[in-house]
């Protein structure tokens, strides 16, 4: 199983799932023309999700401006305010008319006496309970998403250690997050995602013993050692201990 794809295909789809929310939150518009004039609704500050908004829009008429003597806005019928100067437009907060449903409109006065009124466009202004409510259905998904690539992520290490991560001797690719170099048994790795940003170092997990250990990017250079000195340590060394060849010795020890 690729694990690597699978985890690639995971934040590909996250990234692309924020970028939509972003969308989504970051505009509350819609554009209904009738004649040259339509009216228009853009978020300033607050929340808007399609048609369900809260906080503070402004209202604004698109169309040939220098023809216009003035703009009166309204809701449901009902007028807002008068407008009689470049831009056509008026800042509101969406709690001052009441929470629900509401249509909104603009009569354009242009300069020749004629009057055109523009079609409505609808939204739903939420109470601050729906504003929450909205806000945690956003959220859930995402994070939701970000858990599942965590997880993954982890368990990618457990799943899918290659036996030549630990034979050494072979050049390396250790992605775009580079590599590094563990300060427990000296073996290179390459840092992963799921690594946790301690400002002085990274923790993260060695690949070939297993632990966690505080790391820094390592160079070209010291990772090139770090693989041929794994290179050259690939035959069991003796070790002796008083004179006396430990290795040698053991063959006399009988086995319990």
């Amino acid at each position: 199983m690729n694990y690597k794809k699978i985890l690639k295909t995971l934040l590909a789809s996250l990234i692309l799932g924020l970028m939509l929310v972003t969308t989504n939150i970051g505009q509350a518009s819609a554009q209904e023309i009738l004649g040259d004039y339509s009216v228009h609704l853009g978020k300033d500050f607050g929340y808007g999700a399609g048609s369900n908004v809260r906080g503070t829009f402004s209202i604004s008429v698109r169309g040939n401006q220098e023809d216009i003597q003035q703009v009166i806005f309204m809701v449901d019928g009902k007028e807002m305010i008068t407008v009689i100067e470049e831009p056509f437009k008026f800042q509101f907060k969406t709690d001052d008319y009441g929470f629900g449903w509401h249509d909104l409109s603009a009569e354009v006065v242009t300069l020749d006496g004629e009057t055109v009124v523009t079609e409505s466009v609808r939204y739903k202004f939420l109470s601050p309970e729906e504003e929450s409510s909205g806000i945690t259905g956003i959220i859930l998904p995402i994070g939701g998403i970000i858990l599942v690539v965590l997880v993954i992520s982890a368990l990618i290490p457990l799943l899918g250690k290659r036996k030549s991560e630990r034979t050494g001797g072979k050049p390396r690719s250790y992605g775009m997050m580079g590599g590094t170099i563990c300060s427990k048994c000296g073996r290179p790795f390459p840092r992963h995602v799921y690594g946790l940003n301690m400002l002085v170092g990274r923790l993260d997990r060695c690949d070939s013993c297993g632990k966690w250990v505080m790391t820094t990017r390592a160079t070209h250079e010291q990772l090139a050692a770090a693989e041929a000195a794994i290179a050259q340590s690939t035959e069991p060394v003796a070790v002796k201990d008083n004179g006396v060849d430990q290795l040698e010795a053991s063959k006399y020890v009988d086995s319990l």
